[in-house]
């Protein structure tokens, strides 16, 4: 008797931790306008799910059902979801102090991505995702306006390292973003995608104010970056603070990042 008590818990305990592990929430979502330097155009749900140990999900396994309705309360039309994960490096520039911030250790990071296949509205958009286990859950974004932003040159980016080893990365500023600060709240991304054997493995960002042509990435973070590498597609990217309008670059490919050594190497070659 005791056994089959003691194999009844048992089983109690992993139904109960197989059913915690499917339960997930919606750590953050966007409903946004995009633009891309490529000339395409499209509207775009992004959101993250967290387990209930607050830990970004691996797979998309345990999705059953999404549904994002607009503001009338009628579900939109959406294209099937793309999942994606990378491990990723972030910082932001902090303007009050003028520092550049980096946690520079590899953290894991997974989202989904989903084109909305109709107009935009105003008003808020609530996002309903059932997992496998029926567990539901919900998650409200306002879409405010649509917002004309410009799209950065991605021939005008210019990679430079400093006598340190740390690499400043430049890039013009298109002159309407002057007039569109008198009205809008904007903030810049400069980020850089990194794929071995085509697929995407590792993701770098910083945010930094939308007037600022450049990022300083300390050495060490360049060598982390570069310790992955295979190919690396650099963009910056543009977006009203609301995150409800963003303008991509193209992407400025290069294999790795320039430092200090292959500076010195190439002009040993000169």
């Amino acid at each position: 008797m005791k056994k089959f008590l003691f194999i009844l818990i048992a089983f109690h305990i992993l139904f109960v931790a197989i059913g915690n592990t499917l339960s997930a929430e919606i750590a953050w979502m966007h409903v946004q306008h995009r633009e891309y330097g490529e000339g395409k155009s499209l509207n775009r749900l992004g959101f993250g799910l967290v387990d209930d140990q607050i830990q970004y999900i691996t797979d998309d396994a345990t999705v059953k059902d999404m549904t994002l309705y607009d503001p009338n309360g009628k579900p939109v039309k959406l294209s099937p979801h793309r999942f994606g994960n990378v491990f990723e490096i972030y910082g932001t520039y902090d303007s009050k102090n003028s520092q550049w911030l980096y946690n520079k250790s590899w953290q894991f990071d997974s989202w989904f991505s989903v084109d909305i296949l109709t107009s935009l509205i105003p008003g808020v958009y609530r996002l309903k995702v059932t997992t496998t286990d029926g567990k539901v859950a919900e998650r409200a974004y306002p879409f405010n306006k649509r917002v004309v932003l410009p799209v950065i040159d991605s021939g005008s980016m210019q990679l430079q390292p400093d006598p340190y080893g740390n690499l400043i990365w430049t890039w013009q500023i298109p002159a309407e973003l002057a007039r569109l600060s008198f009205n809008h709240k904007t903030r810049a991304r400069a980020s850089i995608d990194i794929y071995k054997d085509k697929k995407n493995i590792a993701y770098f960002s910083i945010i930094l104010p939308v007037h600022m042509g450049y990022a300083l990435i300390p050495n060490d973070v360049v060598q982390k970056l570069n310790q992955k590498a295979g190919r690396l597609e650099l963009k910056v990217s543009l977006e009203t603070r609301d995150k409800n309008n963003r303008t991509y670059s193209k992407p400025y490919v290069v294999d790795n990042l320039p430092t200090k050594s292959s500076l010195a190497s190439a002009s040993k070659k000169d």
